[in-house]
C-alpha cells in the first residue's frame, strides 16, 4: 500500500477515534447528569436501577471515563504523537471491556443512549483494531484471556457480594434473582454452591487473576515455557470440568439458571477453546502434522465452536425446564 494511502487511512481512524471519544463523553455525560437530577427529584424515594443499582453509582461514569481516554489519544494522534504497537493492544482490550460493559448496562436497563453509547464505544474498538499492528504474539488469545478474565472476575465478585448478603440476613433475596427460574438464590444456598467447604464464587475472584496476568504477559511480549502452557492449560480444564458439573447441576438438580453462573460459564468456555486448540496448534501438545493443522484451522473457528456450545447447552435447559414458557 503506498505511503500515502497509509497516511489517508490513519488520519481517518484517527479523526474518527477522537470524534468517538467526544461523541462518547458528551452522551455519557448527559446520562450521567439525567441519572443525578432524577435521584435528586426523588428525594427519599430515589432509588438506582439496572447497573447503576449493581455498582452503586451512575455507571455511565465508567463508560465517560473510557471514552475521555479514547478522545484523549484521538488528540494526541492529531497533535502527532505516535504510539508504540502496544498501546494499540492495550486500547483493544480496554474498548473490548467497555463494549462488554456497555452491553450490559444497556440490558439491564435499557435507554437510548446507553445504545448510543454501545454504538459509539464498538466504533472506537473497531478503530482500535484497525489500528493495532500486526505482530508475532498470539494477540488475540492475549486480549480474550484479559477480557473474559475481567468479566469471570466481575461475576464472580457479584455473586461473592450476593452470597454475603444472605449470611448477615438470611432474608435477604440476591439481586440476581428475577423469577422461580432465573435466580441464583437456591444456587447460593445449596451444598453444591459450597462445594469445597466455601462459597465457590471465592474460586471466581482468586481463580480469573491468573488468566488476567497471562493475558497481559502474553500482549506484553513475554515467551513462556512449554510446561507453563500446559500447566495453564490443566487449570482451564480444571475450571471446565468444574462448570460443566454445575451446569448439570444447576439444570438437572436444582431447576434453575443462575445469571451470574451462567457468565461464568459463557467465559470458561471460549478460554478453554482458545489455549487448548492454541496449544494443539503451536505444538505445545506434541501431535502428528495432520491433527496438528486441524487444530489450527479449529482455532480459527472458536467463535463457531463456542456458539455451538452456547446452544447445545439452551437446548439442554429448554428440553429440561422450558425455558421459554418462563420468559
Amino acid at each position: 500500500m503506498p505511503r500515502t494511502q497509509q497516511e489517508k487511512r490513519a488520519t481517518l481512524t484517527t479523526v474518527g477515534l477522537t470524534g468517538a471519544g467526544l461523541l462518547g463523553v458528551l452522551l455519557a455525560f448527559i446520562q450521567t447528569v439525567l441519572t443525578l437530577s432524577h435521584l435528586e427529584s426523588a428525594g427519599k424515594n430515589a432509588v438506582l436501577i439496572g447497573a447503576d443499582n449493581e455498582l452503586g453509582y451512575p455507571s455511565s461514569a465508567f463508560g465517560m471515563a473510557l471514552f475521555v481516554i479514547a478522545a484523549a489519544i484521538g488528540v494526541a494522534l492529531l497533535a502527532r504523537a505516535e504510539l508504540p504497537a502496544g498501546w494499540w493492544t492495550a486500547l483493544v482490550v480496554l474498548f473490548s471491556i467497555g463494549v462488554v460493559f456497555e452491553i450490559w448496562t444497556a440490558y439491564l436497563a435499557f435507554t437510548w443512549l446507553l445504545l448510543a453509547q454501545l454504538l459509539v464505544m464498538g466504533l472506537a474498538l473497531a478503530i482500535a483494531i484497525v489500528r493495532m499492528p500486526r505482530v508475532e504474539a498470539p494477540v488475540v488469545l492475549g486480549i480474550s484471556l484479559v477480557v473474559f478474565s475481567v468479566i469471570g472476575f466481575f461475576a464472580a465478585f457479584r455473586l461473592t457480594v450476593d452470597k454475603v448478603g444472605t449470611f448477615i440476613d438470611p432474608a435477604t433475596v440476591p439481586s440476581c434473582n428475577f423469577s422461580l427460574l432465573v435466580q441464583c438464590g437456591v444456587n447460593l444456598k445449596s451444598w453444591q454452591g459450597s462445594l469445597f467447604g466455601f462459597p465457590n464464587p471465592l474460586l471466581g475472584v482468586g481463580g480469573w487473576i491468573a488468566p488476567l496476568m497471562v493475558g497481559i504477559m502474553i500482549l506484553a511480549g513475554i515467551r513462556f515455557a512449554r510446561w507453563f502452557w500446559i500447566a495453564l492449560n490443566a487449570g482451564i480444564v480444571g475450571a471446565l470440568v468444574l462448570i460443566v458439573w454445575l451446569i448439570y447441576q444447576s439444570i438437572f438438580v436444582l431447576g434453575t439458571l443462575c445469571p451470574w453462573c451462567m457468565v461464568t460459564w459463557a467465559v470458561v468456555i471460549p478460554s478453554f477453546w482458545l489455549v487448548t486448540l492454541y496449544n494443539l496448534k503451536s505444538g505445545t501438545v506434541p501431535l502428528p502434522p495432520r491433527l496438528r493443522d486441524a487444530a489450527a484451522a479449529a482455532y480459527t473457528f472458536v467463535p463457531l465452536i463456542t456458539l455451538v456450545s452456547y446452544l447445545v447447552i439452551a437446548v439442554i435447559a429448554q428440553l429440561r425446564l422450558d425455558v421459554i414458557s418462563h420468559l
